[in-house]
């Protein structure tokens, strides 16, 4: 780990910028940065910046564009043309940085501005799409590059607003293009920013026209474009919208929030948004929404396939209940009060509506990971809002993990606000505090059982001090001395991101323990969506990392974040199973499923998006293995006089009350005879 030092360039126009935003440049390949929207509203702090090597345009990005791809995979990209052709996005950067804070790259046409007042608007050509991609494909490879293998140059979206939608569209042909947004858009009879009508007869991929009612100038264009394509098309219409749309609003509006669900379903592959264009349901989006679609096919328009459960039959591969004590079935719930707050609902694999915690404590879960960010604003995730779940989760006896991040924004390992011109000295003591107040009102559920000392901290946290390895021990040690004063029972977890490299995780730990680090235990992130790895062989590479570092540090190892794509229950539900035997041969400690109660914005969840039940893939906590196919059938309980006691288990050997969905062991016992069947029930 080397130091990394952030230099002024461009002095006078960097001023002008701290004068209005109060930051400095993320690094030295950006010439100037600001904020729009306190970040954005999505799980990626979002920055907007001037690259020096591309200075008449605007990126809009994550600020951690590399974690982001951690998560996320390469990340997409959209192509943004302006309004009239012209040279500024500025209009549109609510809009833009909303679509970056979600986990998408964003090239807009126009050199920076910090504000309106800065406009020099000299327009723009069709062309500049073409250098756009040049340049990002060109930062791609290249190793010194923010970008370097964090984004996908092969999956790109090219939007625009009235004329710079004719300038996407003049671009419909290439390859890399894998979908079109036309806001207030269309060629109808005409031509302009380099298309014309036959433009369209190029198209490739699917399109979305957005209009804005009668009264928006484009409506009939678009109208006439969306009848004509011959590719898979939508037409969303907000008739009270006009031609300015609602790009100013916070976030982007109406309009960002609808095109950010069409991206994330031909971008990142997110099936369930399928239904919100083809059903569609609207449910949470303005009642002045209209859409049609065309040319999807019959399988497509069966958008909820992806989620029905298959008819299975279940196995027990391990007893749940043997392994309860000594192993930690764990999920992240950190964003759960959020999902409450926005009024989502959920119900158990019976249909029952519940709290979530009761549900994932029926299913096997015994712990919760919890985080604690410094001066979140929001402040969702400060330490009130982690201490409310937390509380929830002594109540059910639940175990708790404490994952305390050194940032106001989820993912980003930057100094906090408040904490930029401290000293290191001060930053030592300001870590001391922190961990101090958060461990302590934790402790009092008297669930604690681990706190994480910074999350996915491969290269330290509270940057830049803390990139550097003695300030980085300096920062653990403070916290570690911190935990145990307040209770030496509780064990202190540092987490990286790495799980597959045995070579860089046993050279990270072997600096940390020769620059005199002290921690108890080792957090490992498992990843399917971005690992190099098929997950069969990803899990038993992580399995042997396992039994390397306990031997080697003689510490536990926890799997603190993992996931499986919502949209293949059975396969998640399978994985699982195999990877928690993996583990639990390998003597891990435990494995925390990361957010398994999201359906909506994500795809690597547990509950299923239209029933809002869990999958099956939880079924995995408790043992129980599902394989496609049903026992051959098998009499239902008959009612014989010889036995007055009945009672029903899982087939892990878990006993229920009533039988549920699948298979059931009975046991039924009377005054000279006991009887344990099977039944399935359908």
């Amino acid at each position: 780990m080397t130091k990394r030092i952030i230099t002024a360039v461009c002095a006078a126009l960097l001023v002008a910028a701290t004068a209005l935003s109060q930051d400095v440049t993320i690094n030295d390949q950006v010439s100037r940065q600001k904020d729009v929207d306190n970040g954005g509203s999505g799980r990626y702090r979002a920055i907007v910046v001037s690259e020096k090597t591309l200075p008449d345009f605007t990126i809009y990005r994550p600020r951690n564009i590399q974690y982001a791809a951690r998560r996320e995979g390469p990340l997409p990209i959209l192509i943004w043309c302006n309004g009239a052709c012209s040279g500024s996005s500025i209009g549109y950067e609510r809009m833009l940085n909303e679509m970056a804070s979600h986990g998408y790259v964003v090239v807009g046409i126009g050199a920076f501005e910090m504000t309106d007042s800065e406009r020099d608007d000299g327009g723009s050509d069709e062309k500049m799409v073409v250098t756009a991609i040049n340049w990002l494909v060109k930062q791609e490879k290249l190793v010194t590059s923010d970008y370097y293998h964090a984004i996908n140059v092969k999956n790109i979206a090219l939007s625009g607003h009235s004329c710079g939608g004719a300038q996407a569209i003049a671009n419909c042909a290439n390859s890399r293009v894998k979908t079109l947004l036309i806001m207030n858009a269309g060629m109808g009879g005409m031509s302009m920013g380099g298309a014309t009508p036959q433009t369209l007869n190029s198209l490739h991929c699917p399109i979305i026209y957005m209009t804005g009612g009668t009264g928006d100038v484009a409506y009939e264009n678009a109208k006439t474009d969306f009848n004509k394509v011959k590719k898979q098309a939508a037409w969303a219409d907000l008739s009270n919208a006009g031609h300015g749309g609602t790009y100013w609003n916070q976030y982007g509006g109406e309009f960002g929030k609808l095109a950010l669900k069409w991206m994330d379903w031909h971008l990142k592959g997110y099936k369930q948004n399928a239904r919100i264009f083809l059903k569609p349901e609207l449910k949470g989006f303005s009642s002045n929404w209209s859409v049609q679609t065309r040319n999807f096919s019959s399988k497509e328009n069966n958008y909820d396939a992806p989620f029905t459960d298959v008819e299975t039959h279940t196995d027990s591969v391990f007893c749940h209940a043997e392994a309860d004590s000594i192993f930690d079935f764990g999920a992240d719930i950190s964003s759960l009060t959020k999902e409450t707050q926005q009024s989502k609902i959920f119900y158990n694999r019976e249909g029952k509506k519940k709290a979530v915690m009761p549900i994932l404590k029926e299913q096997g879960i015994n712990s919760v990971r919890l985080r604690v960010l410094v001066n979140p604003s929001p402040t969702d995730f400060n330490l009130s809002y982690a201490k409310t779940l937390a509380t929830t989760a002594k109540n059910l006896k639940l175990n708790i993990m404490l994952d305390l991040h050194y940032c106001d924004w989820w993912g980003d390992n930057v100094k906090p606000k408040s904490w930029t011109a401290h000293s290191e000295e001060q930053l030592v003591a300001d870590v001391a505090k922190h961990t101090a107040t958060a461990v302590k009102s934790f402790n009092a559920t008297g669930r604690l059982r681990w706190v994480q000392i910074g999350n996915e901290v491969d290269h330290g946290f509270l940057w830049d001090e803390g990139r550097e390895t003695r300030t980085f021990v300096k920062f653990i040690n403070a916290a570690h001395d911190t935990i145990k004063a307040i209770n030496p029972e509780v064990k202190t977890v540092i987490h990286v991101s790495e799980c597959v490299d045995t070579q860089w995780l046993t050279d990270y730990f072997d600096t940390l323990l020769a620059a005199g680090a002290h921690w108890d235990a080792i957090g490992l992130s498992v990843h399917v969506k971005t690992s190099k790895l098929k997950p069969d062989s990803l899990i038993k590479k992580v399995a042997e990392n396992v039994v390397t570092l306990k031997e080697r540090f003689g510490k536990p190892v926890l799997i603190v974040e993992t996931g499986y794509y919502n949209d293949r229950s059975l396969e998640a539900n399978q994985w699982l199973c195999d990877f928690l035997q993996l583990l639990m041969e390998a003597g891990a400690a435990g494995l925390y499923y990361w957010e398994p109660e999201l359906a909506d914005d994500y795809d690597m969840g547990i509950w299923n998006p239209v029933t809002r039940r869990p999958s099956i893939a939880l079924d995995a906590f408790l043992g129980l293995r599902h394989i496609e196919g049903a026992y051959d059938a098998v009499p239902s309980v008959q009612k014989d006089t010889r036995f007055t006691d009945t009672e029903y288990y899982t087939p892990g050997g878990i006993r229920i009350a009533q039988p549920r969905r699948g298979l059931n062991i009975v046991r039924q016992q009377g005054h000279n005879a006991v009887r344990t069947h099977k039944v399935l029930v359908k």
